[in-house]
């Protein structure tokens, strides 16, 4: 294999699941080199959203676990407990906020926030960033946060939403702060945030370079569902349009499905519609992928989630709140139970994808890079 191009050796270890990557980094220095190449990370990790291959499902209950999402074809599929998550001795909740490029974002209630690849076992803990208000009496409401990846400057980003409460006249006030993983440190983002987000739900919605919220407006007719998104480039807010509904009442989330946006309106006891957009920012590109009448063995759709696409394309995962996990025949329209073997409550379901993506800093990289040119040199 010596003899062969390293394009061709490059193109047969980027099929291979992370974990003999990582024993194969053992062979020599240039196979080495090669692997932790950042081409060959974004070659491995483009194979693995390409082929749909490399994915699991990470879930929240007391603990996390992880299930290999090909299992899932069967109707029990078995779970792995994540006993190495770097949040694992701390006993204040893991929240999960999210997945990008095989990376996952944790938190704690001690706002504790760390990144981590579950694939490579290697994390980064954030540096703590303050809640910097003016100095007036206010209530801590809540905070969330955003997660994604920032192609224009090949940055990974979080953002945090903090919300207060002013003592006296009950007006709300927020601070967002973003986080660079290529210069470790936070930073403030000086235009208001537009609306009051529900902050109890996940974090944003990451597609085409922007996190996504569902937030209300008060209106002459009552409270209406926005799609307010933060572009992770320029750190501008925007609104996404909607469909055009039929029925404008219903309760909104928002999911990625593919790799677009998606839309999910529940109707209360009645049915629940999920929408898919199809060109990023276009409105008449939103296609109506599901319309289904809730069963009568369900007591409500409330809560139902879609957690991605089968490989072949012709099912759909749901979750329906925390018990369940149903494939969903795109072609048929029927559905069946998906159930993991010692997991008994899904809290929190994220699709992630493993990848070799790093954690390191820009400093951390440079440095690793000077220190792998030397070994290379004294050869």
């Amino acid at each position: 294999m010596s003899q062969l191009p390293e394009e061709v050796i490059a193109d047969i270890l980027s099929r291979l699941p992370v974990k003999p990557l990582g024993q194969f980094k053992l062979v020599s220095i240039p196979w080495r080199s090669l692997i932790e190449s950042p081409n060959f990370v974004k070659l491995h990790l483009n194979r693995s959203i390409d082929t749909k291959s490399n994915q699991a499902l990470i879930l929240r209950e007391e603990q996390l676990y992880s299930v290999d999402f090909d299992s899932l074809d069967g109707p029990l599929a078995d779970a792995a407990k994540l006993d190495h998550h770097p949040l694992r001795c701390q006993d204040y909740g893991t929240e999960v906020w999210g997945s990008c490029n095989g990376i996952v974002c944790l938190s704690n209630s001690l706002d504790t926030v760390v990144l981590w690849n579950p694939s490579t076992r290697r994390s980064r803990r954030l540096p703590y960033a303050p809640i910097e208000f003016p100095n007036q009496p206010r209530y801590f409401v809540s905070r969330v946060y955003g997660f994604g990846y920032d192609g224009v400057s090949d940055d990974y980003k979080l953002v945090r939403i903090v919300v207060l409460k002013g003592r006296e006249d009950d007006s709300l006030h927020y601070e967002v702060k973003v986080y660079s993983l290529r210069s470790n440190s936070w930073h403030r983002v000086e235009e208001k945030f537009p609306h009051y987000p529900d902050l109890n739900r996940v974090g944003g919605v990451l597609t085409s370079g922007n996190l996504h919220w569902i937030v209300n407006e008060e209106t002459e007719r009552g409270k209406t569902n926005l799609i307010v998104s933060f572009d992770l480039g320029c750190e501008e807010y925007g609104l996404v349009p909607q469909p055009e509904f039929t029925h404008p009442r219903f309760y909104a989330d928002v999911e990625v499905l593919g790799g677009c946006l998606s839309l999910i309106c529940n109707y209360y006891l009645t049915h629940i519609d999920i929408w898919v957009m199809k060109e990023y920012g276009v409105k008449e590109s939103w296609t109506k992928l599901i319309s289904m009448a809730q069963p009568d063995t369900l007591r409500s759709f409330q809560n139902v989630r879609p957690i991605g696409y089968s490989k072949s394309g012709g099912q759909l995962l749901l979750q329906h709140g925390p018990l369940k996990l149903l494939w969903y025949d795109l072609k048929r329209k029927t559905c069946k139970s998906v159930k993991v073997r010692d997991v008994h409550d899904l809290s929190q379901v994220v699709m992630c994808v493993g990848s070799l993506v790093s954690l390191k800093s820009g400093r951390g990289e440079r440095e690793r890079k000077k220190k792998q040119e030397q070994e290379e040199k004294n050869m």
